[in-house]
């Protein structure tokens, strides 16, 4: 339905934003882990999921692809809804969730709140050999130029904002960095 959101941060809490759309305020229920991320007031541009449930329709946001496509996957296994993917995105993130499902961990995932012994084996079992084809379509070098921009004291939505607007396999990091300061630059003197 929609794919993403991009916006204004205009109210955050642990696990919901209100993004200001144009003249719509849509209530997107995010990990808990996103307040690290993001601020109120901020633009934004985040990865979306709806759930249609009785007579609500809710919308569930990520800051990264993968996150988003590992939430849709978890859903499809019988017995777990929206708010127990919601969960385990909350609890681990996706490098954490790939060691447990290769170690086939299931006290650790168990440990997740609404997932007993049973629920945690099928999800190990629905999710091994999926997982690793979830991860952001971008190579490595996408994430070292993120890092880098980061580091260098922008914020993680403004960087990506602007890599993904310059970033390409074929040119080099240097090249890539540059462009991206350039544009960062920029938009800081508006």
């Amino acid at each position: 339905m929609f794919e993403f959101l991009k916006g204004k941060i205009v109210s955050l809490k642990p696990d919901k934003l209100i993004i200001q759309v144009g003249s719509i305020g849509f209530g997107v229920k995010v990990p808990l882990k996103i307040n690290q991320f993001v601020r109120n007031g901020e633009e934004i541009q985040i990865y979306t999921s709806v759930a249609l449930k009785e007579e609500t329709v809710e919308i569930y946001g990520f800051l990264e692809l993968y996150e988003k496509e590992l939430f849709d996957q978890l859903i499809k296994i019988s017995g777990i809804g929206p708010r127990t993917a919601m969960n385990i995105i909350s609890t681990y993130d996706v490098e954490s969730l790939q060691n447990i499902i290769e170690k086939e961990d299931t006290k650790s995932l168990s440990r997740v709140p609404g997932i007993g012994k049973k629920t945690a084996q099928r999800i190990l079992l629905e999710l091994k050999g999926v997982l690793p084809t979830l991860k952001y379509e971008q190579d490595r070098s996408y994430e070292d130029i993120l890092s880098a921009l980061i580091n260098l004291g922008y914020k993680k939505t403004d960087a990506k904002e602007v890599l993904e607007r310059v970033y390409s396999k074929d040119k080099d990091e240097a090249s890539i960095i540059k462009e991206c300061l350039n544009l960062l630059v920029s938009k800081h003197a508006e």
